[in-house]
C-alpha cells in the first residue's frame, strides 16, 4: 500500500513539473542570474559614488592649495621686493655719506672718522669695543631686554659685556627708559652685578640709543639692545671717533642723570 502512495505521489509531481506549475529550471536560473545582475550593478552603481565623493573632496584640498601656494608666492615676491629697495636705499644713503666726507677732505674740515652700521654690524662692532674698553662706557638705551633663558640672544652678550667690564675696573654707567617692562630685568642683572644704572624719570621718554666708550668712541643710531633689533630688524647707526663729540654726549649723558633727581 505504502509503495503504491509513493508511486502516484512521483507521478503528481512529475504530471505538475510537466505542466510548468513548478516552473522549469531555465526559468529558476534567469531568475538566478537577473538577481546577480542587480547586486552587481549596486555594488558598481555605490562604489562610483564614494569614488565621485572621493574625487570632489580631493579637487576641493588641491584647489585650497593652490590659492595658499599662490598667496605665498606673492607674499614672497612684495618681500623681496621691499628687501631690494631697502637694500637701494642703504646703498645710496652710504654713496652720500662717503661723499659727504670727502667732500669735507677737500675744503680741508677736520671730519671724524665714521662707519656706517647695517643690521648686524652694529652689534659685532660694538661688541668688540666694549671688551677692549680701559676707562668708561656710558649707554642711554631705551629698550635693553636681557633674557637669561636664552642661549642665543646678542643683546644678553651686550649686557654681560657692561658687567665684564665693571669687574676689570672700567667705570660703566646706564640710564633706561622708565616705561618699559623688559628693561625691568636688565636692570636688575646690571645692579646686581655692581653696575651704576638708573632709570630715566617717568615725565619724560628716553628714546635715546647712544654709546660712549673711552671718551672717544661713539655709537649713535635706530639699534635698541634686544634680539629683534639685532637680529632680525633692518636698522641702521654709525659709528664715530671723536673726542669733540664724546664730550658733548656726556655732557647730555649728565644733564640727563641730573635730570632724574
Amino acid at each position: 500500500m505504502r509503495s503504491k502512495v509513493y508511486l502516484m505521489a512521483i507521478l503528481v509531481a512529475a504530471m505538475l513539473v510537466t505542466s510548468g506549475c513548478l516552473g522549469s529550471t531555465s526559468t529558476l536560473e534567469a531568475t538566478a542570474e537577473k538577481t546577480a545582475t542587480l547586486e552587481k550593478t549596486r555594488t558598481v552603481t555605490e562604489t562610483l559614488t564614494v569614488t565621485e565623493t572621493r574625487y570632489i573632496e580631493n579637487r576641493s584640498v588641491e584647489t585650497e592649495l593652490r590659492k595658499n601656494l599662490t598667496a605665498c608666492i606673492e607674499n614672497l615676491r612684495l618681500l623681496n621686493s621691499t628687501l631690494t629697495r631697502t637694500s637701494e636705499s642703504l646703498e645710496e644713503l652710504s654713496a652720500k655719506y662717503r661723499d659727504c666726507l670727502l667732500e669735507g677732505s677737500k675744503k680741508g674740515e677736520n671730519v671724524p672718522p665714521a662707519k656706517l652700521l647695517v643690521d648686524d654690524a652694529y652689534y659685532w662692532s660694538l661688541i668688540e669695543d666694549i671688551r677692549g674698553a680701559r676707562e668708561s662706557v656710558y649707554v642711554t638705551m631705551f629698550l635693553m631686554k636681557y633674557d637669561p633663558t636664552d642661549s642665543y640672544d646678542h643683546a644678553n652678550d651686550l649686557i654681560r659685556a657692561l658687567v665684564e667690564a665693571k669687574k676689570r675696573g672700567v667705570s660703566v654707567h646706564v640710564i633706561l627708559e622708565n616705561g618699559i617692562e623688559d628693561n625691568r630685568a636688565t636692570y636688575d642683572y646690571l645692579r646686581s652685578n655692581g653696575v651704576d644704572v638708573v632709570f630715566d624719570s617717568p615725565s619724560v621718554t628716553l628714546h635715546t640709543k647712544m654709546v660712549v666708550i673711552d671718551g672717544r668712541v661713539v655709537y649713535l643710531g635706530s639699534h635698541n639692545w634686544s634680539e629683534a633689533a639685532l637680529d632680525w630688524n633692518h636698522e641702521v647707526s654709525v659709528r664715530i671717533e671723536s673726542q669733540e663729540i664724546a664730550e658733548a654726549l656726556l655732557e647730555y649723558f649728565k644733564e640727563i642723570k641730573k635730570s632724574i633727581g
